[in-house]
């Protein structure tokens, strides 16, 4: 080869490579901007399914709330009524320290003062007061106590979870759930309940909560008047298994194949969005676990969340 050739075949070489490396510029830019577009579609997608949930849960509470407000007025009205006790007791006793202290002021006898001191301790009834005070302070606190749990229980139901796991008390989670549902399933159906001992895993509180009110919720819609619902939980080898089993209509194999699509319901309009069980489906798979459906028609149905203890394998079919 001449030189001529040789410095040919170099210059000839050498815009090739610049060419390749200018294309492979290009496609890695074109990578990039890919990446960066998959990346900004993947969190506007978990913001809509976060927005989503918590749209759900809103018309889970727009439903429940009429209960709620009921289960909330209840001990409030018995509050209010013991206080209104309170203060008329106070009142009399009171009067009967206003009037032991004019009789001492008066300078009468220390026989007088102990005949006027008992005969007011009769006329107000002082001893029954005192002990009265006693019940109704102890009636007053429990129904303090049962407000202050129902919306502690409402704060968890519909608070939004940050993204991060925290350690999860599951049996809690159900405790909620029912407690949230407790006027609305107490004048319909009976539940039984059952805790097993389980571990705490790491989880989403709240999530877990919204689980099992729509699989109760939906387990009320299903039975007749006072239909049973069984809800227990316990430890299955390596798994937690939190089962919520009805005797109600059950449920056809033409719905089964349907049940956790979005917006597929068997309920009338108005009565529910549809959405309830995929995103329970969705939340229990978030946490490396299953939902599985056993049910008859005209028997009842059965939803068993399956949750992994610690390191558990992935769920089989």
């Amino acid at each position: 080869m001449t030189e001529a050739e040789f410095h040919k075949a170099y210059l000839r070489e050498k815009e090739l490579r610049k060419q390749a490396e200018q294309l492979l510029e290009d496609r890695s830019r074109e990578l990039y901007r890919s990446n960066a577009q998959l990346t900004e579609a993947n969190q506007a997608l978990h913001e809509q399914q976060r927005a989503m949930v918590q749209s759900e849960k809103m018309a889970s509470l727009g439903v429940l709330a009429a209960g709620v407000a009921h289960e909330i007025n209840n001990p409030l009205g018995f509050i209010y009524s013991n206080f209104s006790s309170l203060v008329e007791g106070l009142q009399d006793i009171q009067r009967f320290l206003n009037q032991a202290d004019q009789m001492i002021a008066s300078g009468q006898t220390v026989e007088q003062i102990r005949n006027s001191w008992r005969e007011g301790l009769m006329i107000y009834d002082i001893a029954y007061l005192l002990s009265d005070y006693q019940n109704l302070a102890v009636e007053t606190v429990e129904g303090l106590e049962r407000v202050k749990q129902i919306v502690s229980d409402l704060k968890s139901f519909t608070r939004q979870d940050d993204g991060n796991k925290v350690p999860v008390d599951v049996n809690e989670c159900l405790r909620a759930a029912l407690n949230i549902l407790n006027n609305q399933t107490k004048y319909h159906s009976q539940i039984e309940v059952e805790y097993g001992e389980l571990p705490v895993i790491q989880g989403y509180f709240g999530k877990l909560n919204q689980v099992f009110v729509n699989l109760i919720a939906n387990a009320d819609q299903a039975v007749e008047e006072n239909g049973l619902i069984r809800v227990s939980s316990r430890l299955n080898g390596q798994w937690i298994e939190v089962s919520i089993a009805d005797n109600g209509h059950g449920i056809s194999e033409e719905h089964k194949k349907y049940l956790f699509t979005p917006f597929f319901t068997t309920k009338p309009v108005g009565e529910g969005t549809g959405l309830g069980l995929s995103i329970s489906h969705n939340s229990v798979e978030e946490h490396g676990g299953e939902i599985r459906v056993e049910s008859e028609v005209g028997s009842g149905t059965t939803f068993t969340v399956r949750l992994p203890a610690g390191s558990a394998p992935a769920p089989s079919d």
